[in-house]
């Protein structure tokens, strides 16, 4: 399970700088919310496949697809009430709350992810390593 703590964060950091900076582009012209559920959905394809193959070594399959964006879908529904809630309550800018939002949904997100994505044999397999 280390192992793969350590691939999901890689990959999972890469996924997450790369979309954190096209939200940092789009929010200068659009709103944070719209920006945001943009990078989510660039994220969502990007991290369904790496995180699927490169992290779980699971096999892609369409349940699987299904779960996942569902699970991305609470979780932006999470990271958008974080992002409103920062901005009105805490009196931070987009970028902050969006930061905040991340590190709030990271545990969750290896939790849910691990247990969507993992093939039976795998999962077994990443406990004992």
């Amino acid at each position: 399970m280390l192992r793969q703590g350590l691939r999901f964060l890689l990959v999972g950091g890469f996924n997450t700088g790369f979309t954190y900076g096209i939200y940092c582009l789009l929010v200068i012209w659009w709103h944070p919310q719209l920006a945001w559920l943009t990078v989510v959905a660039i994220g969502l394809a990007l991290g369904f496949y790496s995180h699927t193959r490169l992290v779980f070594n699971g096999r892609l399959g369409h349940r699987k697809a299904v779960a996942y964006t569902l699970m991305h879908l609470m979780l932006y529904a999470l990271s958008s009430a974080v992002i409103f809630l920062a901005m009105h309550f805490a009196l931070v800018g987009p970028r902050v709350a969006a930061a905040v939002a991340i590190v709030i949904n990271l545990p969750i997100n290896f939790v849910l992810s691990r247990r969507i994505l993992s093939d039976p044999a795998s999962a077994a397999q990443a406990t004992r390593a």
